[in-house]
């Protein structure tokens, strides 16, 4: 054989197998960027989230989204489907910012006509950045450039870890999938152990930050920037925003920070400023003492069971727990400082919490 046509043999080689890899990963597509799974199981979990929610944004039917934290990983697809009708999907980034979640509002609006988002607030992550994403994410594969999915095709983690793992699938389907993914609630272990854990308590007195219901910079940027254009821009879309029930331990934390009132605080100015769209529902459930109060709903001090999210998504459709005034607000923030009141003048946890109201 002449050295030209090895070359030309070498190279045809070369070209088939590159050729051989893109047609592999677009056809199987683990991560579903350009069509649905039909024949396979997707690699869709807590581990490949930031990768997982681009596909799901671009290729899922779908006219409603729940955007959020881990505290929305639990919420049951189907029960919100029939309790607020519509067809929804889940977008959360655990741990992420707003500014994560602005991302996951871009490519669902620019790919569907969303009629309404389930968004929990976080109000510690008002404190992140604005136009940073705390979670880095694989924006290859959430933009519309083909030329750098090349990152997508030749990627070591998808060849060698997800494309076995969908053809290890192949001809099955999970119907449940939907509903499920990214559920974490049946994982772990609940109770008082679980809930304290890491988190010693004393009958320590702290200051507080000082803070004015009125939103901080961070704050405000973050809500001028990740919040109110898309609340602005789609007014037909319907905003359920909604606060989760973090355990009293959680605030309690807060409180040995130092930052109880202030994240009080922030959570009210906001409030302000949503109630004042046509298009935007606010709910409480912080002070929810039967929940809040309860260490058997909760792996930590902050992250509570899925039959929490089950209860909150009956109550949103019954338009229950519905803040319409700054001053709901105020009242349910002063029934959690005084229960952390409660924490500080025992210097234990409680058998018995004398601020404690039955919801």
């Amino acid at each position: 054989m002449t050295r030209t046509a090895w070359s030309r043999l070498t190279l045809g080689l070369l070209l088939f197998l590159l050729i051989s890899i893109v047609c592999s990963v677009v056809i199987i597509d683990p991560f579903e960027i350009y069509h649905e799974a039909l024949f396979y199981i997707p690699p869709i979990d807590n581990g490949t989230q930031n990768y997982s929610n681009a596909g799901i944004a671009k290729s899922y039917d779908y006219d409603s989204v729940v955007i959020g934290s881990s505290m929305t990983e639990n919420f049951s697809t189907k029960l919100l489907d029939a309790q607020l009708g519509g067809s929804f999907v889940k977008l959360p980034i655990n741990g992420g910012s707003p500014f994560n979640h602005k991302q996951m509002m871009d490519l669902a609006f620019s790919t569907h006509d969303v009629q309404r988002i389930l968004y929990g607030v976080d109000v510690e992550a008002l404190t992140y950045f604005y136009k940073t994403p705390k979670c880095e994410m694989p924006e290859y594969l959430y933009d519309d450039n083909l030329l750098n999915d090349t990152q997508y095709w030749f990627n070591m983690s998808v060849l060698g870890k997800f494309l076995p793992r969908c053809l290890a699938t192949l001809g099955q389907s999970d119907p449940d999938l939907r509903d499920t993914m990214y559920n974490w609630g049946d994982l772990y272990d609940y109770g008082r152990e679980a809930a304290l854990r890491g988190i010693r308590i004393n009958g320590k007195t702290i200051p507080q930050k000082e803070q004015a219901p009125v939103l901080s910079q961070q704050s405000r940027l973050n809500v001028e920037h990740n919040y109110l254009p898309y609340i602005e821009s789609h007014p037909e879309t319907e905003f359920l925003f909604f606060f989760p029930p973090y355990s009293a331990a959680m605030w309690y934390r807060f409180y040995t920070l130092g930052d109880l009132d202030y994240h009080l605080a922030q959570k009210e100015a906001l409030t302000e400023i949503l109630l004042q769209y046509d298009n935007v529902k606010v709910f409480d459930f912080q002070a929810r003492t039967d929940w809040i109060l309860d260490l058997n709903n909760y792996i930590d001090a902050s992250h509570y069971g899925p039959w929490i999210n089950d209860a909150m998504t009956m109550h949103i459709a019954r338009d229950e727990y519905r803040v319409t005034d700054t001053a709901v607000i105020s009242a349910n923030n002063d029934v959690i400082r005084a229960l952390v009141g409660d924490i500080v003048a025992c210097g234990a946890w409680p058998d018995a919490f004398p601020s404690a109201v039955t919801d």
